[in-house]
This record gives structure tokens, sequence and C-alpha cells, in this order.
């Protein structure tokens, strides 16, 4: 009798759930939030630090979002999403080695996850671990409150990274 394989790992569960939700999102069309940028923007602002935003995460909004920063002759790229309940230095060792093949590759690379604090901790803590290799061939997608921006644009430039942020919108409650 033959050992049971073992079970795939985060990353391959990951990488088959963002697909799965791509394929399942390609024929919905996107529509933008009733929202103005001015009042998410003004909603995040007002939101104290360490909170989550008004509404629950939605993985698809989120990846929606990012791949409109993706050029639409590309069919995929890089997206780490921070779902699991994974240890922080865990998500910042898979998240480096997500930027240094997105950098190889000259590709993007999304960032979102339920929890924006941890987001921000654990990409600022990624790109510092990664600050003497060169990263300058990826463009960092990070999906987050607009309150992330400037230490997330600091440290994108410390990398040599371009970014391309996102603010991720404060969702209608369901009427």
């Amino acid at each position: 009798m033959t050992a049971p394989s073992p079970l795939p790992s985060r990353d391959f569960r990951t990488a088959a759930t963002i697909l799965i939700a791509i394929a399942a999102a390609l024929p919905l069309a996107w529509r933008a939030p009733t929202e103005s940028p001015t009042e998410v923007a003004a909603a995040d602002a007002a939101a104290p630090s360490g909170t989550l935003p008004d509404a629950a995460f939605d993985l698809d909004i989120a990846m929606r979002l990012a791949g409109t920063q993706v050029p639409p002759e590309l069919e995929s790229f890089y997206f780490f999403a921070m779902l699991e309940p994974a240890p922080e230095a865990q998500d910042i060792a898979e998240l480096g080695s997500k930027m240094q093949a997105a950098a190889r590759e000259r590709d993007y690379l999304g960032v979102a996850g339920p929890d924006p604090e941890r987001n921000r901790r654990t990409l600022l803590a990624a790109l510092d671990a990664h600050r003497g290799d060169d990263l300058s061939g990826m463009v960092l997608i990070y999906v987050g409150p607009d309150r992330h921006r400037e230490a997330v644009s600091s440290a994108a430039r410390a990398a040599k990274v371009e970014l391309r942020f996102v603010a991720y919108p404060a969702l209608q409650p369901p009427v």
C-alpha cells in the first residue's frame, strides 16, 4: 500500500482559490461602488488604527480592483491574499518569495487581505527583509485603506518598486 500524498501547500491552495475566483469573476461586470472616493477616504481617515474596514473583506472585489491595474493583455498576475490565520513571520517569508518571483518575471503582484493593519505590517516587513534584493522588475499593487498610502509608498520607493495603490472601498450595506 502506498503512503498518502502530502496535503497541498498553502501556495497551491491559494493559487487554486485565486484561479477559481478569477474564472468565476470573468463573466461578471464590475460595478463601481456608489460612494465617492472622497467619502471612502474620509471614512478610512476617521477609522481608528487597528480596526477593520466598515464592510466585510471581499476577496473577489479586492482581486478585481487589483486587476484594474494590470494591462488587459496579461492573462494572470501574482496575488498574495492573507486569508488564513498563519503566523506573520510565515506570511512575510511567503510574500518575500512572491516578490522575488514577480521581480524576476517582471510581473505584477497584488497584496490584500481582511486585516489591513496586518497586511501593511507584513508588506513593510517583507520589503525590509529584501532591502538588498533587486525588486525593481515587480509592479506592486496594494489594495488597502487610504491611510496606508504614505507608509506603503515610502517603502516601495525605498525598494525601487513601482507601486499601484488601490484604496479598498467601504461597501454599501445590503438593502
